[in-house]
């Protein structure tokens, strides 16, 4: 298919032979015929025009014919300053500094980019970039130092805590909760276990018999003693101490008994006292260092945080995991960060101020990305693309040169005729 230069550059070419042709075939009648003598004139006028114009044309591109005439060739011969030219106009008066930073001051950058962002997630290429980019992240934790850190701040928060106030809180609800009668019905359960075995009578009536034998009185009351140490041996006296306390121990069991709700009240009330005094809270806090400082949880930490990251993984490679999780979140959180004047405004002033900054450290390098593109061209391929681009402009030139050097000579010889 023929391009417009060509077609524009054969209409130049046929303009100069049709002058060529009607300023010949007038040769043998101008002299003789008035009115071929009047179109002669215009073929001769718009010949010599087109000629100009044709050398004209060239002129700023090569030598016409090849001839090193002076003042031709002018693009090749000034191309270092036609560069500066168009890299000065360009960077300086086109794309000024002051002119791009205007146009900045216009755009809606940071709204123009979450609208882009929200219409683009809920394409597949941006399902699979995000979760590929959650993977990255969660690949490039450090596990090891988080670890540590985990290890840290638990210490941390440990060593804050009031144990007094911790303890008490705990024995609140242990007592709220009825702990301390199950406390207490589980020691007497096992008292009478023990109390309830043989061996524990016979200790039990031994001890009893050592006692009455040491004991140094006189008178009615040694007699006595004498005359039931008589009556009773060890197995009998320790069957009747083992039979009354397991006659207590049941009655501390009823929940209506004075004795034991005496008992509940009393260690109710040693439970709240406890760790209320100086030294006890001294000894409570050394305890509590002691323990912590003995204490390693990093490998359990990471154990955990190995778990955790194992789990994130697969969850988030879950088909549903996008759809129902990821893409609802962002648009929800573009949503509210669109809705929020006040963060909008200064998204736009942060993308404008950075902006700003980068053009004015970067505008040079207009200049220089013009000069390198225009040097990567030597002369023929450059001259070569400029007529490619202004080509049928040019080529109009010469086809006008020759039609208005024709009319021209008709107005010439129309004046000559007069005079």
């Amino acid at each position: 298919m023929t391009s417009k230069k060509g077609r524009a550059g054969n209409t130049a070419v046929i303009s100069l032979i049709a002058m060529f042709a009607g300023f010949v075939l007038t040769i043998p009648w101008a002299s003789s015929i008035p009115w071929v003598r009047f179109l002669q004139s215009g073929f001769e006028a718009g010949l010599v025009g087109g000629l100009a114009d044709w050398f004209a044309v060239t002129a700023l591109f090569r030598h016409p014919l090849g001839i090193p005439i002076p003042h031709t060739a002018l693009l090749p011969k000034n191309r270092e300053r036609v560069t500066e030219a168009l890299v000065n106009t360009v960077q300086n008066e086109l794309l000024s500094k002051e002119s791009l930073t205007a146009k900045l001051e216009t755009l809606q950058i940071g709204e123009r980019l979450l609208e882009l962002l929200e219409r683009q997630l809920g394409t597949e290429q941006a399902k699979t970039a995000l979760i590929r980019l959650i993977e990255t992240v969660l690949e490039h934790i450090p596990w090891d130092e988080a670890a540590k850190l985990a290890d840290r701040e638990i210490k941390r928060y440990a060593a804050e805590l009031d144990v007094s106030a911790l303890l008490q809180a705990g024995i609140g609800q242990a007592v709220a909760r009825g702990y301390d009668e199950k406390a207490l019905n589980g020691l007497l359960d096992l008292v009478y276990d023990l109390v309830s075995r043989n061996d524990t009578r016979n200790r039990l009536g031994a001890l009893a018999m050592n006692a009455v034998s040491q004991m140094n009185t006189g008178g009615f009351m040694s007699f006595a003693l004498n005359a039931f140490a008589g009556f009773v041996n060890e197995e009998k006296l320790g069957s009747m101490i083992q039979e009354q306390l397991l006659r207590e121990v049941i009655r501390l069991k009823q929940e209506q008994d004075g004795n034991r709700r005496w008992v509940l009240a009393e260690l109710r009330k040693a439970l709240q006292s406890f760790g209320q005094t100086g030294e006890q809270r001294e000894g409570l806090e050394a305890w509590k260092i002691s323990l912590l400082e003995g204490l390693d949880l990093t490998d359990r930490a990471a154990h955990v945080l190995e778990g955790i990251r194992e789990r994130l993984t697969a969850f988030i490679r879950e088909e549903r995991f996008a759809d129902e999780h990821l893409v609802p979140y962002l648009t929800r959180a573009l949503h509210k960060l669109r809705s929020d004047e006040t963060a909008m405004a200064n998204i736009e002033t942060f993308i404008r101020q950075g902006l700003t900054r980068w053009i004015s450290d970067n505008h040079h390098l207009i200049g220089k990305l013009i000069h390198e593109n225009v040097d990567k061209f030597d002369n023929a391929t450059l001259i070569s693309l400029m007529e490619d681009k202004v080509g049928k402009d040019l080529q109009w030139i010469r086809v006008n040169g020759a039609i208005c050097g024709f009319l021209i000579g008709l107005v010439l010889f129309g004046v000559r005729a007069l005079f």
